[in-house]
């Protein structure tokens, strides 16, 4: 019995180490890369951003709600060892508001005509390279916004 309450104790504490480092990995890779594309200077971030650990050939989609009148820039990086991030922004019947692979970067700007919830679907595309293990790391989507 004592036992496998060590093992679970010694699984417990290596899961919160990792949980612990992840975190602050991705806290870091926010204020650092994420905040520097937002331009904090004109635009306000959000209280709470979405950061978690990915890795190649994961996707996620975020729900946002978006308020008429307010100019918002979303955000999407991901760690230095990832590839390029790509991600779509698309109303809940999935038409195409924003795709990142035919332009190219890592934010969007718009202004919100009306009140509306969104989906930032974030894709971490798969090397080329097949038999090597996945990168992982950090993917973050912050939004900022501005009342011009």
């Amino acid at each position: 019995m004592t036992k496998n309450i060590v093992k679970y104790i010694a699984v417990l504490a290596i899961s919160l180490i990792f949980f612990n480092n992840s975190s602050a990995q991705c806290i870091d890779l926010v204020k650092h890369k994420g905040f520097t594309y937002l331009d904090t200077g004109k635009y306000i971030p959000e209280a709470r951003f979405n950061a978690l650990p990915l890795r190649e050939g994961d996707d996620v989609d975020i729900y946002k709600s978006f308020f008429k009148g307010r100019s918002y820039r979303i955000v999407v990086v991901g760690a230095e060892n990832m590839p390029k991030l790509n991600f779509k922004v698309t109303n809940f019947q999935r038409h195409v508001l924003y795709d990142s692979n035919k332009t190219k970067m890592e934010s969007w700007d718009f202004k919100s005509d009306k009140n509306q919830n969104l989906i930032i679907s974030v894709e971490v595309p798969r090397q080329s390279d097949k038999k090597k293990k996945p990168e992982s790391g950090c993917v973050a989507v912050i939004v900022g916004f501005t009342f011009d």
